[in-house]
């Protein structure tokens, strides 16, 4: 499995919407999965698309413990 290297994300921001990101940046954001793809390729034209990670953000600051 690949390490994906994944940003701080600004929830204020991108808050209940999805991100695409790629070399840890974030390259595009949109409300449904079609805009944000679409919105990427345009970013970037010549990335495969399995080399983009799309995250859903959640609307609110959420924190995940792992045991």
């Amino acid at each position: 499995m690949k390490h994906v290297k994944v940003p701080i994300i600004d929830v204020k921001k991108y808050g209940g919407k999805q991100v695409a990101i790629v070399n840890g940046k974030i390259i595009a954001s949109g409300h449904t999965l079609a805009e944000v793809v679409a919105l990427a390729r345009k970013q970037v034209p010549k990335k495969p698309l399995n080399e983009i990670s799309i995250f859903l953000v959640p609307p609110t600051l959420s924190v995940i413990y792992y045991v």
